[in-house]
Parts: structure tokens; C-alpha cells; sequence
């Protein structure tokens, strides 16, 4: 059975109440205004995560660890790929 796709206001709603029941009332301009400040306080948290030397580090650590295992995944991809262009070449479902 497919599970049913919330929509984005259900989603805000159960999630964040206390910001609906602030907002749902405003007026275009002062929401506007907000989507303002959201789009703001968004770009800081960017240049926070960019700044942050740590998590750097461990993506930079990740790709590194997980490099031999792409590599694989890629070939053995590849490899399949070619298996079934054959398998069409001859005839095969």
C-alpha cells in the first residue's frame, strides 16, 4: 500500500504549532516580511556550516573511507550494464 503524501501545510502545522498559530493571521506584507527573515536567518546557517572546520574534515574523512567502496559499486554497475546490452545482443528477455 502507497503511503499518502502530507501536504506542506499539514507537515508545518503538526510540526510547528506555535509557528502556524503566529502567522497563519498576518497580513501578505508582514508575511513577506518574515519569508524576508527566514531567507536571511537560512543564508547564516549556510555560512555556518561552510565555516565549520569540523564537519569539513569529516566529509572530507567520509570520501576518503567510502572512495573504495564507489569505486566498486561503479564498476560492478558497469559491469551489469554490459551484462544486459549482451544479453540483448543475443537474443535474451
Amino acid at each position: 500500500m502507497a503511503k499518502q503524501k502530507k501536504n506542506i501545510q499539514e507537515v508545518v502545522q503538526k510540526e510547528y504549532p506555535e509557528f502556524t498559530a503566529s502567522v497563519d493571521g498576518l497580513s501578505v506584507d508582514d508575511l513577506n516580511q518574515r519569508l524576508a527573515t527566514y531567507a536571511k536567518e537560512d543564508e547564516a546557517v549556510d555560512d555556518a556550516k561552510e565555516a565549520d572546520e569540523g564537519l569539513e574534515e569529516a566529509k572530507s574523512r567520509v570520501t576518503e573511507l567510502s572512495g573504495p567502496y564507489r569505486d566498486a559499486k561503479k564498476a560492478i554497475k558497469l559491469k551489469m550494464k554490459y551484462l544486459v546490452n549482451l544479453v540483448k545482443e543475443k537474443g535474451g528477455a
